[in-house]
This record gives structure tokens, C-alpha cells and sequence, in this order.
């Protein structure tokens, strides 16, 4: 018995719905569609049983194992039928490679174990901290409960940081690191202790705050592009920041009471300085002045004698009798001026003589004028 290479083994059929055809293979697809998938599938299984019954007898025994075959090769294919929600991302794994990251919706990969979906929520913020309570050991002898870091002027302090962060690329969060979440502590770790290390306390303490929160995050989203974690860094929050309770507390308060004290006497000195110096300064210029108002006048008083010696001289010249007796006349008037002075007439010295007491009243009429004004 023999037939064409284009026939079945029941004779001339249709050729493109006979199965025994050869065909040209199809090239593979990254995406196949759905409801091309559905109808292949529909027609192969139809391919496996003839359109006439003249082969009833050949093959009607085993028709309820092609019924059970071409069923599960159905439900193999509907298995490559998957949905991602809104707030998700898949990674599509091709015999455990990934190939590619769909977005939400109705998608299709090839059946399982050709392709598989790896789905994951990107939207909602993952929150940790480096406190005791996630899992991290306190350092013995404290009882911090955070990190103890290094600041910029050498204090050592008890860190508590919060960290916000999702998923932005889910390839790249899966695949390029191994475990991402201990990479994200461990960034986040390095990044806080840099900062800290570069900041006085006093500015971690106070106003400085918010402005160190604002260069965490963006140093830790930069260290995190370059690791290419594919996770987008929302906030990153200094949440208590305080000296150790134990073992170094005494000698941190008795340094920043002997900082205390530096500053009060630094204060103190430049108090009692703006006090002194000014007062010193005017001082000085009080004298310089007083020095040059008597100079001043010294001069003037100098001038004035030598004017006025000048010109008894001149009339000395002119009159030399004349004028040493008007010389004569002042000296006396200048030496008996302040003197008490007593005159009698020697020629009637007899008895009891009267006396009229004139300085004394004229001393009592200049106090009656004083008092009444």
C-alpha cells in the first residue's frame, strides 16, 4: 500500500486541514496574541480527527484519548493567560531568564514552564528604620535605640533614621541585585553616617534638621541609581537624634557644660570689652581735647602779655615819667585792692576814735543781694 507524501493514511484529503501536509514552521513570537493562540489550538485539535467516519474502525477506539489530549493541551495553553492590577508590574521569565516587565492589564505569556510571571505590588511605600525592632542588635551597654555615629565636631550620637521607598522598576529591583532590601539598609546606613560625620551636632540637634533630611534622600537615591535597584527613594527622616544614655553620657554632658562655659566667658569678655574700650577711647579723647583747649589758651593768655607788654613799652618811649607813675599807681591798687585798710588822721588821735566798719558792711550787702536772688 502506498500514497503521496501530500496524502493522509486514509487517502486525499484537504490539504489544509490534513495534518500529514508539511508546513513551513512559523517564526517565534515575544507576544503572542491570545485568540491567535485559541484558534490554533481549536484547529489542531479538530486536525486529529477525520471529517468522514471511513475511519471509524482504525482509529475509534483511542478517539476518547485524543478528546483527553487535545483538552489538556487547552487547559496548557490557558495557562499562559495571567492579569496585572493597576498598582502592579510583571517580570516575565523565559526558562528563568528574565525577558521583559508588562503593565497592568489582561496579559498573555507563553504557557508555564516556557514562561512565567512574576508579579509584584510598585505603588505601595515600604517603611523601615535601624531600630532595635527590626531585628537589629543594640550595642551592649546602651540603650539607644538606633546607631551610634560619629558627628563632624567629634560628639558621638544615637541615630534613629526612617527610610520611604518603592519599587520603580521591577526587572531591575528582582535581577540585578540579590537581595535589594539588606542593599537598601545597608545604603542607607553608609549615606546617614557620611552626613552625620560631616555635620556639627548642634545643627543635627536644632533648625539643621530638615535640611539634612533633604541630602539623605537625595544622596541615597543617587547611590541607589548607581547600584540600579530600580526603587525610587521618597523620603528619608531623621527620627531621633540623641547622646548615648549610658556608658558616655556623663562625659558628654561635662563637655557641653565646659562648651557652655566657653561661650558664657567668651560673652563675658566681650561685654566687659565694649564696656572698656569705649569708655578708655573717650577718656582719651577727653584729655587729648582738655590738653589742646589749655594749649589753646596758654597761647592766647601768651599773645594778650605780649600784646599788651608792647604797648606800655611804646608809651614808656613816648613818656617815661608819666608812665611809670601810672605804672606805680596800678601796682598799688593791685596789692592794697584785697587788703583791709585802715586810715586816721595822726594830727587828732585823741581818745576814742570812731570807727565805720566799711568792709564788712559791704560784705553784708553782697550776701542780702545773693540771698534775694
Amino acid at each position: 500500500m502506498s500514497w503521496n507524501d501530500n496524502d493522509g493514511p486514509w487517502g486525499p484529503g484537504d490539504k489544509e486541514n490534513n495534518s500529514w501536509v508539511k508546513k513551513p514552521k512559523r517564526g517565534k513570537e515575544d507576544n503572542p496574541n491570545i485568540e491567535d493562540l485559541l484558534k490554533k489550538g481549536q484547529e489542531n485539535f479538530k486536525k486529529f480527527f477525520p471529517k468522514n467516519g471511513n475511519g471509524s474502525g482504525k482509529i475509534g477506539g483511542g478517539r476518547t484519548l485524543w478528546y483527553i489530549a487535545g483538552g489538556v493541551l487547552f487547559l496548557w495553553l490557558l495557562t499562559g493567560i495571567y492579569t496585572v492590577q493597576q498598582d502592579e508590574q510583571a517580570a516575565i521569565l523565559r526558562f528563568g531568564k528574565w525577558v521583559r516587565t508588562t503593565d497592568p492589564g489582561l496579559n498573555y505569556h507563553w504557557p508555564t514552564p516556557i514562561e512565567t510571571a512574576l508579579i509584584r505590588n510598585v505603588t505601595s511605600i515600604v517603611v523601615f528604620t535601624n531600630s532595635n525592632n527590626n531585628n537589629q542588635t543594640a550595642p551592649v551597654g546602651l540603650n539607644g535605640e538606633g546607631a551610634l555615629m560619629l558627628t563632624g565636631d567629634e560628639n558621638i550620637v544615637d541615630v534613629q533614621f526612617a527610610v520611604n521607598w518603592r519599587i520603580k522598576d521591577l526587572g531591575n529591583f528582582l535581577f540585578n541585585v540579590k537581595s535589594p532590601e539588606t542593599t537598601i539598609r545597608a545604603a542607607s546606613d553608609s549615606v546617614v553616617r557620611a552626613v552625620i560625620a560631616q555635620t556639627p551636632i548642634a545643627q543635627i540637634l536644632s533648625e539643621g534638621r530638615s535640611k539634612i533630611n533633604i541630602e539623605l534622600r537625595e544622596r541615597l537615591q543617587k547611590l541607589v541609581d548607581d547600584y540600579k535597584l530600580g526603587v525610587e527613594i521618597s523620603q528619608v527622616e531623621l527620627l531621633k537624634v540623641t547622646p548615648p544614655t549610658a556608658k558616655v553620657n556623663d562625659a558628654y554632658l561635662d563637655v557641653q557644660r565646659a562648651k557652655a562655659d566657653m561661650e558664657r566667658k567668651r560673652n563675658e569678655a566681650e561685654f566687659y570689652r565694649n564696656s572698656i574700650v569705649p569708655v578708655a577711647r573717650g577718656q582719651a579723647k577727653k584729655i587729648i581735647q582738655d590738653a589742646e583747649a589749655y594749649k589753646a589758651k596758654v597761647m592766647a593768655g601768651i599773645d594778650g602779655e605780649t600784646s599788651r607788654f608792647q604797648l606800655v613799652l611804646d608809651q614808656f618811649l613816648r613818656a617815661p615819667e608819666v608812665t611809670t607813675k601810672r605804672l606805680y599807681l596800678d601796682a598799688m591798687e593791685f596789692i592794697l585792692k584785697g587788703a583791709q585798710k585802715l586810715i586816721a588822721d595822726g594830727e587828732k588821735l585823741q581818745g576814742v576814735q570812731p570807727y565805720l566798719p566799711l568792709p564788712e558792711l559791704k560784705k553784708i550787702k553782697q550776701n542780702s543781694e545773693e540771698s534775694v536772688q
